[in-house]
């Protein structure tokens, strides 16, 4: 902790060490440089407090520094580059993870359409006028906030993404969230649930924190937005094809579906940002998007009996461990240095 010129650490004000604790939240570099001055315009805000009263910081202070942290920690246009490079990590994990969300949200909304028009397996979506099928709809508009997210993001409405992101990882956050809460310690639960929050926030907390005033939004083609909408389509498409054709021991088929699709898609851009030694950003945000996907394939191990399908979640656990770890040391190994301390 920096002292102020008498070097008495007795004579620093409650209010003022509180303050420099408050500091901490930003990176090292920018504090060497700015913490005095910023602790001495605190203080002259604050005036002579007593310590007798217990002073601390204003909640829209500590608002304003944390707001300055994300901005700095999470880099944008002329940041450092060491913090650049993890800012952009963070963004382009947002855009994996609302990549694989989006995909979900036009999967349950074609599958709500059939339901609502065609009367297949009305049962899914309640009674005609019941709160059951109110419940279904609006959960289904809301996954499709999601696919909304993500369309904004790539074409560079931030705020937009981020509303819809909140609002289209409401229903999983609830349906997991509330259960966790209700039925006692977190360890009686089961796996499935904890790896769901974890799927579905980090994106979309990801997102809110990468984005922020000082990086810039890049508007992407429209071709590339669209792309996990067919792909949630495509893998649609196959679900209806396989549950037609009733082939038998094809269970294991199934498990390349849905987020199973995503894995190999995902090894094949592990493996090219390997081979054409990419940016560190796009070597770790795939390290963690392979370590989200691994997340959620963990939690079938426990439930399926030995035999294909078993050894196909085996098969995609190893891929996904081998391959992000893999991008992990790459993109880590490629950071740029730290900078060193202001030196006045």
């Amino acid at each position: 902790m920096s002292l102020p010129a008498n070097g008495v650490e007795g004579r620093v004000s409650l209010l003022e060490r509180r303050y420099r604790a408050v500091l901490r939240l930003l990176p090292a570099s920018y504090r060497a440089e700015r913490e005095e001055e910023m602790v001495d315009a605190f203080m002259e805000m604050s005036g002579d407090v007593s310590d007798e009263l217990n002073p601390r910081p204003a909640w829209g202070e500590i608002a304003s520094v944390l707001a300055l942290a994300v901005r700095l920690r999470f880099g944008g246009t002329g940041a450092d580059p060491r913090l650049f490079a993890w800012g952009e990590s963070v963004r382009l994990l947002a855009l994996l993870g609302l990549a694989f969300h989006a995909m979900g949200g036009v999967y349950t909304g074609v599958e709500l359409l059939r339901t609502l028009v065609f009367q297949v397996q009305p049962g899914l979506a309640g009674a005609p006028g019941s709160f059951e099928r109110l419940l279904a709809v609006a959960v289904s508009l809301a996954y499709l906030c999601s696919t909304v997210a993500f369309l904004a993001i790539m074409r560079g409405h931030v705020r937009t993404a981020k509303v819809t992101a909140v609002v289209g990882a409401a229903p999983a956050l609830a349906y997991t969230l509330i259960p966790m809460i209700l039925a006692g310690p977190v360890m009686d639960r089961p796996l499935s649930e904890p790896a769901t929050l974890v799927f579905t926030a980090v994106p979309v907390i990801a997102l809110l924190l990468g984005f922020h005033g000082d990086a810039a939004p890049r508007r992407r083609s429209w071709a590339l937005a669209l792309s996990p909408l067919a792909a949630g389509l495509a893998v649609l498409g196959c679900t209806w094809l396989l549950v037609a054709l009733r082939l038998p021991d094809a269970d294991w088929l199934y498990l390349w579906l849905d987020l199973g699709t995503a894995i190999p898609v995902w090894a094949a851009g592990a493996v090219a940002v390997l081979t054409r030694r990419s940016a560190p950003p796009q070597a770790l945000a795939m390290s963690a998007a392979g370590l989200l996907l691994l997340l959620m394939r963990l939690t079938l191990l426990g439930n399926l009996p030995d035999g294909p399908a078993w050894l196909t979640v085996c098969a995609q656990c190893a891929l996904l461990w081998s391959l992000s770890v893999a991008l992990a040391w790459v993109g880590a190994r490629g950071l740029p240095a730290r900078r060193p301390a202001f030196q006045p």
